[in-house]
């Protein structure tokens, strides 16, 4: 049996508003439509009531679009979902309806092409992990104890990670609201960030000498204390890596 303490986060520093969050995430369909309608006049937005019938009656698909479009792009929108409930006092089993019901509203209302399974799975599963890693990176700079340009710089950064967070924290005027205590979600996390320079030489094959040398930067972050049996919650751990090749024919982020 599991002896350590649940921790149930952002609704101990932030009041629960779930009408809000459904409001959000309902006008960020409606502000990325009518971008996409009429900015772009992007022919799958032009949408009407025998599209969305259309949807429905056709049901979900498999589709092939570019992977940046279905592994990067959505999981970003479902974030977007899933950060508007975190941010609005939802712990995180409780925004993990709004990444999945913004990816339906989406899905069958405001696209002319019939549904995408493999869409709806990467905005709802992606949104959710991508939307709690950058919840709780963003926590990392919030601090309403400090102010003037400090505060203004942890806003900031607070924000370009996490969006909405930092919309909903504008509107309830936590951003500039002055407290004894930081305000975070998480008190107290422990995070090392590494970086490592140096030749990288990449073969055709096993035991080939030939290959491709590059100058490579590896960036890695640990987040949390995977060694700690005082407390759990969703994601008390991760761990991102990413690398840049640098004078080389292979792609630049690996």
């Amino acid at each position: 049996m599991d002896s350590r303490t649940y921790v149930s986060d952002s609704s101990l520093v932030t009041p629960r508003r779930p009408w809000r969050g459904v409001a959000e995430a309902f006008g960020i369909n409606m502000l990325v439509w009518s971008f996409d309608r009429f900015l772009m006049n992007e022919d799958f937005a032009k949408i009407n009531g025998h599209t969305i019938h259309d949807n429905f009656k056709t049901g979900p698909v498999w589709d092939t679009d570019m992977f940046s479009t279905n592994l990067v792009a959505h999981p970003y929108h479902g974030s977007l979902y899933f950060n508007v409930a975190r941010s609005n006092g939802m712990n995180f089993w409780q925004s993990m309806p709004f990444a999945a019901g913004g990816s339906l509203m989406w899905e069958f209302f405001m696209e002319v092409e019939p549904p995408s399974i493999n869409d709806m799975l990467a905005t709802t599963f992606g949104g959710i992990e991508l939307g709690e890693i950058t919840f709780r990176l963003s926590d990392l700079f919030i601090d309403n104890r400090s102010t003037g340009i400090e505060r203004v710089g942890r806003e900031v950064l607070s924000g370009l990670i996490s969006p909405m967070r930092a919309i909903n924290r504008l509107i309830s005027g936590e951003a500039w609201k002055y407290s004894g205590s930081k305000g975070r979600a998480y008190t107290s996390v422990p995070v090392n960030f590494l970086v490592s320079l140096g030749p990288r030489f990449l073969a055709e094959q096993e035991g080939s000498k030939h290959g491709t040398t590059s100058m490579h930067l590896g960036l890695r972050l640990d987040y949390g204390d995977p060694f700690d049996d005082d407390y759990y919650s969703p994601y008390e751990w991760f761990q991102l890596r990413t690398g840049l090749e640098f004078f080389s024919t292979q792609p630049l982020i690996s």
